[in-house]
């Protein structure tokens, strides 16, 4: 019997792996931001001695563990060969998930035990197949984050709790304390787990005299092994609860909230995404095929009727546990905006799966031990059958909607960051001393800086800017050639400045996205070419700290009220300035004798995306800011002014007011 069981552990444990495995190098495609960030974070904690956190502090605060798993992986996938990325944490998290169903066998089998009056040997395997087979834990078993740690959590808690009180065992005392330490470090969404486990363990404790001491003992222990564990991270909260606490506090529902759904709704949506007739799933195409139920209706039928046999047995401790993670394990949820949010909840598909079980095996107990007269008999003795189709058409349902329905979704190109990566990995590609410019995606972004930080002799990152605001470009002729990369669908102006600047600058790639149209377009400025464009107002004005204003472009008659006055900005760098400078674009009124500031922006230089301890020597400058004119102003003439600044007080020029660079007829 034991070689029989571990046979099928093995063939249940292959299902499990072929659908988080197959094709896990192209679905799902790209590296998303939530990926690439623990990414980074894992390749620090890898490379970096030092680096050991207790709590990721990017991000809004991330729970470590999937980084710490992440940092192995990486260590063994360079080991063989591979490359640090997507594939080789999309596998880390399809091991976890693997690792979920044999939870989850375990979980079944004690529960079983509990109860053998009512569940048969057959429902570990029922239960653990249809998790095997669950779209819903297949998807995330397939990215890189930290959700699929939960429903492991939640099903070895309950497999050690169940087992430490039925064999008295130390060990599985303690590792129920491992287990429950472990969903603290693991993900926002399993923090429920420990004061569930605890409520699991008073329903033992009130339902089960004869293991009251086994079960005190037991729970002590447990709670020790938590609190042990624990106290760097506990630490870690009580020094900075704020951080610690932000995530949740930005998705709880409130007034604060980005969706309008109460705990009512919320409640209301979380039930309906267990009802495949409705479509009233997660509608983001990262976490799902939007809309779709996270059951199919295979896979539902089991998982009601589980449901409904639990709460007619709700007071047996074992199902009235089931339910009670059930509910447990939404609430993260249920308590946050975005409802039905299919990440956040993941952790119930552990119950979901064990629920369904008992449906299935509810099937299969009734043919098998079936005492009706025999022309009833015979009907039954083919319910087994029902169990065994609704397990094969929900892992059918299961692969078709994910690798057929979803994996084709062209909104995958973005909601994975493919854009991003392509251009991340293109660029890291390049010869270290090729000029790259990016607009308007910043070089810390995870999914670009992955790229560039974890290859061997990568380019390193580009000159970033955003070219809706600002635009650098070397000021005479260049000796080399030197690319703009331009997201073109963020970034509407680059591609028209471009040709006033260098006309016979030619697009040599393009990346287009999954419907045709073009995401990325890679400019080259061809060498010894010369900038054309030319300030409308040429100017020679030495600002100081490495920096001259060579003149402006603006529309400085013919202006009405309530308009917008464009002021783009030449400057000419000198030599690297030495501090990060403000600048400041104002509109005074002199006429009154005390200058008086009519309209005006303060700003980091291209918005704040190139800011000046940035620039280059020999570099042009092309800054643009906007100044929204008063609705009341009257017509006549004003002053415009520049100049800079820092939080210190130093100012560029001296001036106190700046420097007048000319004036604004508004009519």
């Amino acid at each position: 019997m034991m070689r029989k069981s571990w046979l099928g552990i093995l063939i249940l444990l292959a299902v499990a792996l072929g659908l988080r495995l197959w094709r896990i190098e192209a679905v799902p495609p790209g590296f998303h931001f939530d990926e690439s960030f623990e990414g980074l974070e894992a390749w620090r904690i890898l490379t970096d001695p030092a680096y050991r956190p207790i709590f990721l502090t990017g991000n809004f605060g991330v729970a470590p563990a999937n980084a710490y798993a992440n940092a192995l992986m990486f260590g063994l996938w360079t080991g063989l060969g591979g490359e640090p990325g997507p594939t080789a944490m999309r596998v880390t998290a399809a091991l976890f998930g693997a690792l979920g169903v044999v939870a989850t066998w375990l979980a079944a089998d004690e529960l079983r035990r509990l109860h053998p009056e009512h569940l048969t040997r057959a429902m570990p395997w029922l239960a653990a197949a249809l998790l095997a087979t669950m779209r819903w834990h297949i998807h995330f078993s397939r990215m890189g984050i930290e959700p699929i740690l939960v429903p492991l959590a939640a099903a070895a808690a309950l497999w050690l709790l169940l087992r430490g009180r039925r064999t008295q065992s130390v060990a599985a005392h303690v590792g129920l304390g491992i287990a429950l330490a472990f969903s603290l470090y693991a993900y926002q969404g399993g923090w429920v787990l420990p004061p569930l486990m605890t409520l699991t363990w008073a329903l033992l404790w009130l339902w089960d005299r004869e293991h009251r001491r086994v079960l005190a003992f037991g729970g002590a222990l447990a709670a020790a092994m938590v609190i042990l564990l624990t106290l760097p991270l506990l630490s870690f909260a009580l020094s900075q609860p704020q951080l610690f606490l932000l995530r949740p506090e930005q998705v709880a529902v409130g007034a604060g909230a980005a969706t309008q759904q109460g705990l009512t709704e919320n409640a209301l949506a979380y039930l309906r995404m267990f009802v495949p007739l409705v479509e009233a799933g997660d509608l983001d195409p990262r976490r799902n095929l939007p809309g779709l139920a996270a059951l199919n209706l295979w896979q539902a039928i089991p998982f009601w009727s589980g449901v409904a046999l639990a709460l007619w047995r709700i007071r047996q401790p074992g199902y009235a546990i089931l339910l009670l993670l059930l509910v447990g394990l939404l609430m993260p949820g249920i308590v946050s905006e975005y409802a039905p949010h299919y990440h956040r909840v993941l952790g119930a598909a552990a119950p979901v799966a064990l629920l369904g079980g008992l449906g299935l095996d509810w099937f299969w107990r009734e043919g098998v031990h079936s005492s009706a007269r025999p022309v009833w008999r015979a009907l039954r003795r083919l319910l087994p059958w029902v169990s065994a189709v609704l397990l094969a058409a929900g892992a059918v349902v299961s692969a078709r909607d994910y690798f057929v329905r979803w994996a084709t979704l062209p909104d995958l190109f973005h909601a994975f960051d493919v854009g991003l990566w392509t251009l991340g990995q293109q660029i890291a590609a390049q010869p270290a001393d090729a000029v790259i410019y990016l607009t308007p995606r910043s070089a810390d972004h995870p999914t670009l800086a992955f790229a560039w930080e974890t290859q061997p002799g990568s380019h390193g990152p580009p000159v970033t800017f955003d070219g809706r605001h600002i635009f650098p470009l070397r000021a005479g002729d260049v000796t080399a050639p030197e690319q703009y990369i331009v997201i073109e669908e963020e970034d509407f102006r680059t591609r028209l400045l471009l040709p006033e600047l260098f006309p016979d600058a030619a697009i040599t790639a393009t990346i287009p996205d999954w419907q045709g149209r073009i995401y990325a377009n890679t400019y080259v400025r061809p060498a010894g070419s010369t900038p054309q464009r030319q300030p409308a107002v040429p100017a020679a004005f030495e600002v100081g700290d490495g920096m001259t204003l060579a003149g402006y472009d603006a529309q400085l008659a013919q202006l009405e009220a309530g308009r917008i006055l464009y002021v783009q900005l030449y400057w000419d760098v000198h030599a690297m300035p030495s501090q990060n400078w403000t600048v400041f674009v104002h509109l005074v009124d002199e006429a009154a004798g005390a200058p008086r500031l009519l309209a005006g922006v303060d700003s980091l230089p291209g918005a704040g995306s190139l800011p000046t301890t940035r620039w280059q020597a020999g570099w042009r400058i092309l800054d643009e800011y906007q100044l929204l004119l008063p609705n009341e102003l009257s017509a006549g003439n004003y002053a415009l002014f520049i100049g800079l600044y820092t939080p210190d007080g130093a100012r560029l020029p001296a001036a106190e007011i700046g420097l007048r660079i000319g004036e604004v007829q508004i009519e």
